[in-house]
């Protein structure tokens, strides 16, 4: 029971927030997603967009009935073309984007808008078992994921001589799968919070026959109309699927040669974030891969060029620490931002529900991580945002520019951040 209690954990924190319901209802009974293969991105990104929505808007449950059309527009996938202020008559290129488990396109919002301002199209992928119901996860597994990113490679490549891969947590390592899988078919890739190692590694990897005695892990209701709170056993056991294979093909590559951009806070409470950059260190090949590392205490060991650590905290956003859900959305984001709509305060047993409640009444809180407390007496929430985005932003831009060897003024989006 220790094992099972150790996964059950890990599934919460990768997202899911529960108010601990046990009754049965819509959400845990399947009844989309029969058909993924069918569903994946083939003919074009509009048709995709059409087929997906069609899947949402009959099989998804709302999180409010009276917003359900309303939620269903933004979970849904989407293409943002290269912003107006770029001068080049045709994108740059395509950066296709992956979001995490239990989560939906929703997620990759602010990053795709910031590829945007690169002169890139994104496009925003929704993945098989997500954004309909909890259930929908138990008729889906990696190798539908992994089909559904190919796909969308593909579809890209058809379009344009410049692809980026793009993902965040699961959506990280199904980008770094791929890339592996396909050498020049991928130009570069980036990973948010990358899910190539956890810190319940060896527990997650009993998800795959704890699966077979116990199909939930959590059978809670949500807080959140963007993302899942119940989560089958199986969506952990297919996410170390998706590990397993990433290494098997990084193994056989030798080094992984296309650039490659990750970054992670020290403070994540998912991924084992020291593994990571191990992982890192043994397999990229290419000069311009880079790590950026944000630490709220002074990082251990400071090495590499390829290397940069930043502090996390941030006074003036009341920001102690940064989760792991934390550093691909923007402060101004109407949701997850500073004066966003939902705020994560957490359940028991992870907190007090005096933590909670006080989370939930309080005017403003302060945003960090399981292990960080707010100044005293102030109230706390797990961080949705990160204060250091736009200089984020500036990096993975750098970055991009340093591949196609585009000069800085080129790029309309260079002119933000400091």
């Amino acid at each position: 029971m220790a094992r099972i209690a150790g996964i059950a954990l890990t599934a919460f924190v990768f997202g899911c927030a529960s108010n601990g319901r046990d009754e049965p209802s819509p959400e845990l009974v399947s009844s989309g997603w029969s058909s993924a293969p069918s569903l994946a991105p083939v003919a074009d990104f509009d048709t995709y967009v059409v087929d997906i929505t069609q899947e949402l808007r009959v099989h998804r449950v709302p999180f409010n009935g009276s917003k359900a059309d309303a939620e269903l527009s933004v979970v849904a996938p989407l293409r943002i073309r290269p912003d107006t202020a770029c001068r080049a008559e045709s994108p740059r290129g395509i950066a296709v984007l992956i979001h995490g488990l239990s989560d939906t396109a929703f997620a990759m919002r602010d990053l795709a808008q910031s590829l945007s301002k690169q002169c890139f199209e994104a496009r925003v992928l929704l993945l098989p078992g997500h954004g309909t119901r909890p259930a929908d996860l138990l008729v889906v597994d990696h190798k539908d994921w992994l089909a559904h990113v190919q796909a969308a490679v593909v579809q890209a490549r058809r379009e344009s001589d410049f692809v980026v891969l793009a993902g965040f947590s699961l959506g990280a390592a199904l980008a770094l799968t791929v890339a592996a899988e396909s050498p020049g078919h991928v130009d570069a890739v980036i990973g948010v919070s990358p899910a190539y190692r956890l810190r319940s590694n060896t527990l997650a990897r009993q998800a795959r026959w704890v699966a077979t005695i116990r199909p939930w892990l959590d059978l809670g209701g949500r807080d959140d109309f963007a993302r899942y709170g119940a989560l089958p056993t199986r969506g952990i056991a297919s996410t170390m699927a998706v590990i397993s294979l990433m290494d098997a093909r990084m193994r056989s590559n030798g080094t992984f040669g296309t650039p490659w951009f990750f970054v992670q806070s020290e403070d994540d409470e998912v991924i084992d974030v020291a593994a990571n950059r191990r992982f890192f260190d043994a397999n990229a090949g290419h000069p311009r891969s880079r790590v950026v590392n944000y630490f709220s205490r002074q990082p251990r060991a400071m090495s590499g060029d390829r290397e940069v650590w930043l502090p996390a905290a941030d006074t003036t956003m009341r920001v102690v620490g940064l989760s792991h859900l934390a550093l691909h959305i923007s402060p101004h984001n109407a949701h997850y931002g500073l004066s966003g709509s939902y705020r994560n305060c957490g359940r028991p047993p992870l907190r007090r529900e005096d933590e909670v409640e006080s989370c939930r009444q309080a005017g403003y809180v302060w945003y960090g991580v399981g292990g960080q407390s707010p100044p005293a007496g102030e109230a706390g929430a797990r961080a949705t945002f990160n204060p250091h985005y736009p200089d984020l932003e500036r990096r993975i831009g750098e970055f991009l520019n340093g591949i196609d060897g585009r000069d800085r003024t080129d790029v309309a989006f260079q002119r933000s951040g400091p």
